[in-house]
């Protein structure tokens, strides 16, 4: 089998990526190793308003749970910063329906999809990726687009290095039963809460929310039962679900011979928030434009792929340095002066709309 393109991943950034290179009349393939799209959900599935826009992704009722208006955010001793108004500033989304629509864009654009086809290996001309290999056998290609997730198995099989600093143990639940504000997120902060990062509650509809936290130390599952624990009381939750959650900003490199990172495998992730739905989603547009001019050029060799890194750190480079110095800082507060400076920024009027 032959494709000009492959995409490894079938999350939102190998969608996005299948999505742009379809749409620029490249014949794509994309696999993806799970038999449904979307499926585990492992997000805390809250994505800004201008974050869509900049993905041309129209807000839909199909995926969109609960309009967010404010956010609150408790110190380790409970005291919130309290922000509030009424212009809708993100949405809270139903993870595996926003895969699926992500899905149908692809797919209305030409590209095909692969479910249940694990990618096993890349091919390789000497030192050049040529294809992927899985079980249905190989797919020749000119160029891959590597969007597998933090595995890196197929990174690391060609000498690139997936995130290794800042990886967190995440864990998110579905928990009904409970009274939370309608259209505000919460974040709770402290190290008995979830050291190195923090939790969060997110309303998806009367009475349910997903829920949530992040850690470098302990057990994510049990400190995700006391955490409810404490916010709520007694509740019924789903099962768990858990995955890592990046903090450490984007690997050294993203590109090789034939071959493109985008997204988790690439640590194109928030420090802040961990969040990589719409950075590694505006990455993959900036490969899937690169790997069109290679294309074009009939050159997928590296020196002409590197444009792909000079691009998306050209566009969010200067975010990055941003967030990972907020997340530095924020690692370096104590528990007793997130405490002050807490109560120091409700005492200044901090809050409001």
């Amino acid at each position: 089998m032959r494709a000009e393109a492959v995409v490894v991943g079938g999350g939102p950034a190998g969608l996005i990526a299948a999505r742009e290179l379809a749409s620029r009349g490249v014949e794509v393939k994309a696999y993806e190793e799970h038999t449904v799209i979307g499926e585990p959900n492992h997000c805390a599935g809250i994505l800004s308003v201008e974050g869509l826009a900049r993905l041309g992704v129209k807000p839909s009722p199909n995926f969109i749970q609960q309009e967010v208006t404010g956010g609150a955010a408790y110190s380790p001793d409970g005291t919130p910063i309290r922000i509030t108004g009424t212009r809708t500033r993100a949405y809270i989304v139903d993870r595996a329906a926003f895969d699926r629509h992500l899905a149908g864009q692809a797919e209305d654009a030409g590209a095909e999809l692969i479910l249940g086809h694990r990618v096993r290996e890349l091919l390789l001309k000497g030192n050049r990726v040529v294809g992927v290999a899985g079980k249905d056998g190989p797919v020749d290609a000119e160029a891959v687009i590597d969007c597998e997730g933090i595995v890196g198995f197929l990174a690391r099989s060609v000498g690139l290095s997936p995130p290794e600093e800042g990886v967190l143990s995440g864990i998110n639940a579905e928990v009904s039963g409970v009274e939370t504000e309608p259209g505000m997120v919460e974040v709770w902060l402290g190290k008995d809460v979830a050291q190195g990062f923090f939790a969060w509650v997110a309303p998806t509809g009367e009475g349910s929310a997903r829920c949530g936290l992040a850690c470098e130390g302990g057990d994510a599952r049990t400190l995700l039962e006391g955490f409810l624990g404490r916010r709520f009381g007694e509740t019924e939750h789903t099962q768990p679900v858990r995955w890592p959650v990046l903090k450490g900003g984007p690997v050294a490199k993203t590109y090789s011979e034939g071959l493109l990172l985008v997204g988790d495998v690439a640590g194109q992730a928030k420090p802040t928030t961990g969040g990589g739905v719409i950075f590694g989603g505006l990455c993959a547009v900036e490969a899937a434009k690169t790997v069109c001019s290679a294309l074009e050029a009939d050159d997928c060799s590296a020196d002409y792929l590197s444009r792909y890194e000079a691009s998306w750190r050209g566009l969010l480079g200067r975010e990055f340095s941003a967030m990972l110095a907020a997340r530095k800082f924020a690692d370096g507060v104590s528990d007793a002066r997130m405490d002050r400076l807490f109560a120091s920024l409700k005492g200044s009027g901090l809050e409001g709309t």
